[in-house]
């Protein structure tokens, strides 16, 4: 969304806005790359201080941690300290009246908690912090230590911001929030024209059947392995032999070897097929007739989902974070519960040879789209919620 923003006629019009990161320089670059207009850039770096204990790897996680909460307890108040004191210096220089800060979970790096800090000792009028990922509760001791910060950051963050219900209802139970504090705001999405249909040739070979796809890392909370036993327990019941469907898998990562030794030995090479990294991931969703997100955890508003709806696509997801705020489940696509194959399966299966119901959510998702998830929507909303800030600042 960063580009987005800096990026926006409006937004320019009535903001002057700057940004300031922690990163390595090649983050700058790739920003500079989308960005249509320059705006002011600081760069921030933090001396990070090293691990000062490592744990035997033989002794069990939970005692580990017990025996290095003292020592994190040590660096953690005098590093988050020095981090809001760096801060505070480069807010000086832009003398905000608005203070948007982008995190990842909460909470998130030690950085976004430190931002809060120097805003508010900066005397900042409204301070925004938005909230990508589901809180962290408090049930490990790295956790208890932070208490005493998340208790300062519910107090002078104005407002926090979430793409998706769920999280924030997660992040209001975590730090006991207010409802009046949490705005959900989902991500907007601006496309790129499509292309032509060149990929469509090199991926299916004159295939006619039904052509789903997953996009997604191939690691374990993306549930591959879900989608793959959903396939097989599929041709198993219906004695499928090839040809009435096919999983296109998209993307790359570290299971992509048990992946491929769980398709070679179950004999699913005529309906799962890998395509590695795709450099148009908006036109290769195009080809779909649908877009599976197997995922099992670790998700909140998946960006791929709404790619899908923009494009007309029906969408079959697991029921997790934000995917319920997206997909209007026998309406735009089919939710099914998190790691249940037979759900999946089942979803799988009508979709198949219904080309009505497959057209009629594709269509429904598009309405949905451009309803409730463009670009446009999405910065209005951020504009609304600056103007009550300064309004009553």
């Amino acid at each position: 969304m960063l580009p987005n923003f800096f990026n926006s006629d409006e937004l320019r019009s009535k903001y002057s806005m700057s940004f300031s990161f922690v990163g390595p320089p090649i983050y700058l670059d790739g920003l500079k790359k989308r960005l249509s207009r320059p705006i002011k850039i600081y760069r921030i770096v933090f001396i990070n201080l090293p691990p000062v204990f490592h744990c035997p790897a033989w002794l069990p996680q939970f005692f580990g941690r017990l025996i290095i909460a003292p020592f994190r307890l040590i660096f953690y108040f005098p590093s988050l300290l020095a981090k809001s004191i760096i801060l505070l210096r480069v807010f000086k220089k832009v003398n905000p009246d608005i203070l948007h800060i982008n995190n990842g979970g909460y909470p998130g790096a030690s950085s976004s908690l430190a931002a809060v800090m120097a805003g508010k000792a900066l005397g900042v009028k409204g301070i925004v912090m938005v909230v990508n990922n589901m809180a962290v509760g408090y049930g490990s001791p790295s956790r208890w230590i932070e208490f005493p910060v998340d208790y300062l950051v519910r107090r002078y963050v104005n407002y926090f911001v979430t793409g998706s219900r769920a999280a924030a209802i997660r992040l209001g139970d975590v730090l006991n929030v207010s409802n009046n504090k949490l705005k959900v705001i989902p991500n907007g999405l601006a496309l790129n024209p499509l292309k032509n249909d060149d990929q469509k040739n090199s991926h299916l070979d004159g295939f006619h059947g039904r052509v789903f796809g997953v996009v997604a890392l191939l690691v374990p909370r993306k549930g591959h392995l879900v989608l793959f036993n959903a396939v097989l327990s599929l041709i198993k019941k219906k004695n499928y032999e090839g040809g009435e469907f096919i999983v296109l898998v998209e993307g790359s990562g570290y299971l992509k070897e048990s992946l491929l030794k769980f398709v070679c030995e179950n004999n699913l090479s005529k309906w799962i097929r890998f395509v590695g990294d795709q450099p148009d991931i908006i036109q290769f969703i195009s080809n779909l007739d649908a877009l599976i997100l197997p995922s099992i955890r670790d998700e909140d508003f998946p960006n791929v989902v709404l790619e899908a709806m923009s494009l007309g696509k029906a969408v079959i997801a697991s029921r997790l974070a934000g995917t319920p705020d997206q997909v209007e489940n026998g309406v735009t696509g089919i939710l099914f519960e998190p790691g249940n194959v037979k759900q999946l399966s089942d979803a799988i299966h009508d979709l198949i040879f219904d080309n009505d119901l497959t057209a009629s959510m594709g269509a429904a998702a598009l309405v949905r789209f451009n309803q409730h998830f463009t670009l446009a929507k999405s910065l209005a909303g951020y504009d609304d919620l600056y103007t009550k800030l300064l309004k009553n600042g």
